[in-house]
């Protein structure tokens, strides 16, 4: 009995010894991503270059059409030079494919490149006479990466439109050092070289995933800033795939791989939340901004997303709302036993909230793919909606058709 008794004990004993142990390396982990340098890392993982040994000049590597896409450098307002990958659209490719497999010099070489002289005449054309799609990348990876390729080829077929996807700042072959400010910087370059190649910012949609949503609204927001004074340079809308409301809120909420919680563990000691969130430096605060953009706006979420779950969409998409609901009161702790006649005065403001948001959203339902609530804001600044779909993941969310074809419909595409 002694023995059985014993041996119960140094089970508990090694138990306990583990998981302060892995108490330990959490906690280790934890206090390492608030330095600067752990954390830029972390949040944007641009040294993970995949495909490894991207060859950015060859485009066709990656199953895209001979000469669709053309590799671009595209200059910051701080000096920087990024990497990019300008497609045609289907319509323009298919009516000048002739004329663009001429163009490369009679050389045996299969690598040999188009002039850039051709290039930049196509390009303009392009733009001139097909919208376009700036598409900006989530963490990690390169504008070669296997699901960004399908991006582009899905929105050049089924939206036929252009794409321009350039990888930021320290990104794939684009110089400099990521952060919240120079990736702004960046999504205003390449809106900058559109311009530049003649596109009209009405045929420009701008479509942001995963950490190219907080880029997006960045920019947006941004633009907007531009515009006083001047006249106003407004894209057809903006696309949200897959959004966080802000990095601090999407720490309480995201588990790695989908299985690992990130600063779950700490909800029961919310001052060591805090107090960690206090040394966050990318913040990509995107729902102190959303409400402010004046250009239509779809949102679109998986509830399949095992990444970042959809209640950050439904946060974005209910911050145009509140405005016109009345204010439910901060609950106290005071409240918690407060009269009877106080709860009913917050029930019936409840229900008035509810039956108000009725009134403002419409609700259109979308057979196998999900639902989309639609808030018709004033007219000038075009509505918002959020798709929130069956699935899609995270990273493919934008490759769900049902979502393409959407995004045609709201924006006027295809």
């Amino acid at each position: 009995m002694a023995t059985h008794d014993s041996q119960d004990t140094s089970l508990l004993q090694r138990a306990r010894q583990f998981f302060l142990i892995l108490g330990g390396i959490y906690v280790f982990l934890v206090a390492l991503g608030t330095t600067p340098f752990v954390q830029r890392n972390l949040l944007y993982m641009h040294n993970l270059r995949l495909p490894p040994f991207a060859q950015y000049d060859m485009p066709e590597k990656y199953d895209l059409a001979p000469f669709k896409t053309h590799n671009v450098r595209i200059h910051t307002a701080d000096n920087e030079t990024l990497g990019a990958w300008f497609t045609f659209s289907d319509p323009f490719y298919t009516a000048n494919k002739a004329s663009l497999l001429a163009s490369p010099s009679s050389s045996p070489d299969p690598s040999s490149p188009v002039p850039t002289t051709d290039v930049d005449a196509y390009i303009r054309n392009a733009l001139r006479t097909h919208p376009t799609v700036l598409f900006l990348h989530g963490n990690g990876g390169t504008r070669a990466l296997r699901s960004r390729v399908q991006h582009y080829q899905a929105f050049a077929s089924r939206l036929r439109a252009n794409v321009l996807a350039p990888d930021y700042r320290g990104f794939a072959d684009s110089t400099g050092v990521p952060s919240e400010v120079g990736l702004s910087l960046d999504a205003l370059a390449a809106w900058d070289w559109l311009r530049a190649h003649g596109a009209a910012p009405e045929n420009v949609l701008v479509v942001g995933n995963s950490l190219g949503t907080g880029v997006a609204v960045q920019f947006a927001s941004a633009l907007q800033e531009l515009e006083r004074g001047e006249k106003p340079q407004r894209p057809r809308g903006v696309v949200l795939l897959a959004p966080f409301s802000s990095i601090e809120t999407l720490l309480d909420t995201y588990y790695i791989m989908g299985l690992v919680p990130l600063l779950a563990p700490l909800r029961i000691f919310p001052f060591i939340s805090n107090f960690v969130k206090r040394f966050l430096v990318h913040r990509f605060d995107s729902l102190s901004k959303i409400v402010s953009l004046k250009v239509p706006l779809l949102i679109v979420h998986a509830e399949d997303d095992w990444d970042i779950p959809h209640v950050h969409s439904e946060t974005l998409f209910d911050a145009f709302l509140e405005p016109h609901l009345p204010t439910l009161p901060e609950f106290t702790a005071a409240m918690a036993g407060a009269s009877e006649e106080v709860a009913k005065r917050m029930t019936a403001l409840a229900h008035e909230r509810a039956a108000l948001r009725i009134e403002l959203v419409a609700v259109r339902d979308m057979a196998r793919v999900g639902r989309a609530e639609v808030f018709a804001r004033n007219a000038a600044h075009g509505e918002v909606v959020f798709l929130r779909t069956r699935w899609g993941g995270h990273e493919r969310i934008g490759l769900v058709e049902g979502v393409q074809d959407y995004m045609a419909e709201m924006f006027h595409l295809g």
